[in-house]
């Protein structure tokens, strides 16, 4: 996903070397500064990891990206036991379903993929999980429950906006409830931390809530610019994402409880099902929006299942039908964490990256060929602009293209494409005879696996020529 990186580990990991790559910052634009979409909270984490390493080590960035990917995935471990012990708060007696929960977190579907990702919407889900929790402990809430709910409800909107969905959604239900004590309460620790988590905005623009403003004011006027579909499509998202038949079963269920479940399983259903019609109605369908609740529908997924098929004469009667179901699940579950767990994401883009680091290049040019994705620089060890020449679209004399990077001359010059790479290498080579064959970077199996699946995921071949010598420049 473009945004786990480039809006996440490449800002934070820039800031730490003193630049600003995509110019987020206002002392860092020309003219009058602009907000930009987007949410200072956790690339400043991420910035404060990157400061560590500059004293501590390691300096190598794929060694500090390993080590990220594990502190996230020991991060996300805590998502297991929060959705265990709501299970357990929610239904005492079925332990065997608060175990399915866990292991459906544990290892379920494409989670553990997702949960080592710096994605924003993973990140959020433990303080969330957090926040409710603490309102299905007991149905009159004490004041330490009240403050743990908003303070993790507040903790998680800060992350990721959209988790103030969730406090929404409980207004009505503790209304009705008569829970109004617990209401104010909530909805004062939430907004407090909330407010906290945002002071950045006032150290950088001078005001607060500036990014906030900014996000609203983006999405609301380029939402059609990004994925969209029909307001099912995230029925289908969690369809896939938890592997049918079992996705279908825990989508039924999260419903299906309702007339046998307690008061306390409103306080889950409702905020999330206002998340969920929110994010259905809304123009932009970018698959990981939806990621923020789907533990919490895991664990009322599941109860709500166990519970409804006990009281089904069908399923008592064709309970192998179900057996069935859940080894084909755990089946395919064990196939995709294997088979992603030692997945290189991106290959060919990364490998480049790396090979300029390892040869010291502090520039390089990159022609686009077949695709126009964006190299994640990070991995080089330098922020220097590079250079583009985007054959995609106009193919311009290979020379004239070269003269005007005679300023910061690129040492090494990749091209970047599949089955037209050949006719713009041997342009370049007519043009520049001296350029110099170092290496080609091939895709992983599995990255031209997925794009055989979904052609949206590009793939390409990665040509690298050093330039010594060849460049026409005085």
């Amino acid at each position: 996903m473009h945004d786990d990186h480039f809006l996440v580990l490449e800002v934070a990991a820039s800031w730490a070397d003193g630049e600003d790559y995509n110019e987020w910052l206002p002392w860092n634009q020309t003219g009058v500064p602009e907000v930009k979409p987007g949410n200072f909270v956790y690339p400043l984490t991420q910035f404060l990891l990157f400061e560590l390493f500059e004293r501590t080590g390691p300096s190598r960035p794929d060694q500090q990206a390993l080590i990220l990917r594990l502190l996230h995935a020991l991060y996300s471990c805590s998502t297991i036991i929060l959705g265990y012990l709501m299970a357990r708060s929610l239904r005492p007696a079925d332990e065997r379903g608060a175990l399915t929960v866990a292991w459906i977190l544990a290892a379920g579907g494409l989670w553990p993929l997702l949960s080592v990702h710096q994605l924003v919407e993973m990140v959020c889900i433990p303080p969330l999980m957090l926040g409710l929790l603490s309102l299905v402990g007991k149905e009159d809430l004490q004041l330490r429950q009240m403050l743990i709910a908003g303070l993790g409800i507040g903790l998680a909107t800060g992350l990721r906006y959209q988790c103030g969905l969730i406090g929404l959604g409980l207004v009505p239900v503790l209304l009705m409830q008569r829970q109004a004590k617990a209401l104010i309460v909530i909805g004062s620790a939430a907004l407090l931390t909330f407010s906290i988590t945002q002071l950045p905005d006032s150290w950088a623009w001078g005001e607060p809530f500036a990014q906030l403003r900014g996000y609203i004011a983006y999405n609301s006027t380029h939402a059609d610019q990004y994925p969209h579909g029909p307001w099912y499509q995230y029925l289908l998202t969690l369809s896939g994402l938890l592997i049918p038949p079992i996705s279908l079963m825990l989508l039924w269920g999260s419903l299906a409880g309702i007339r046998t479940m307690p008061k306390l399983w409103w306080r889950v259903l409702i905020p999330v099902l206002v998340f969920f019609i929110f994010h259905s109605l809304f123009t932009n369908k970018q698959e990981r929006f939806i990621l923020p609740i789907v533990p919490a529908l895991i664990v009322i997924g599941t109860l709500g299942w166990n519970q409804w098929k006990h009281g089904s004469s069908w399923w008592q009667r064709h309970a192998r039908l179900e057996q069935y179901g859940w080894a084909f699940f755990w089946g395919l579950s064990a196939i995709l964490v294997v088979g992603t767990m030692a997945y290189p994401g991106k290959h060919s883009r990364v490998a480049a990256m790396e090979f300029l680091f390892d040869q010291g290049a502090s520039q390089f040019a990159l022609v686009e060929v077949d695709s126009g994705a964006m190299p994640p620089q990070f991995y080089s060890g330098s922020w220097k602009k590079y250079h583009i020449d985007n054959r995609r679209e106009k193919q311009d004399d290979p020379v004239e293209t070269v003269r005007r990077w005679c300023d910061a001359p690129p040492e090494f010059i990749l091209f970047q494409g599949d089955q037209h790479l050949g006719e713009a290498v041997s342009a370049y080579k007519s043009a520049m005879p001296g350029l110099r064959y170092v290496t080609t970077i091939k895709p992983s199996r599995i990255d031209r696996w997925l794009h055989e699946l979904n052609p949206v995921n590009s793939v390409e071949r990665i040509m690298i020529y050093s330039t010594q010598g060849a460049l026409p420049c005085p």
